[in-house]
């Protein structure tokens, strides 16, 4: 059997999980999720530079992190 990892857009999910089925694949559905801390956000708050309230959404706020520390 082979393993896949994929990321699959929400508007072809329905789409995607039937075709799965029809192969008879196994598959589990993982959400993406990102979520700070209420103390690794008072530690951001406190930085000088760094302002929370700039990352309303977390995709954006996750993606500037691997941005800014080439992760």
């Amino acid at each position: 059997m082979t393993t896949y990892n994929v990321s699959i857009p929400d508007n072809k999910d329905s789409f995607f999980r039937e075709f799965l089925e029809l192969i008879g694949a196994k598959y589990e559905k993982k959400q993406d999720t990102f979520e700070l801390s209420d103390e690794q956000k008072k530690i951001l708050d406190n930085q000088d530079d760094f302002s929370l309230s700039d990352y309303e959404d977390n995709d954006s706020f996750v993606a500037e992190l691997k941005k800014e520390y080439g992760v």
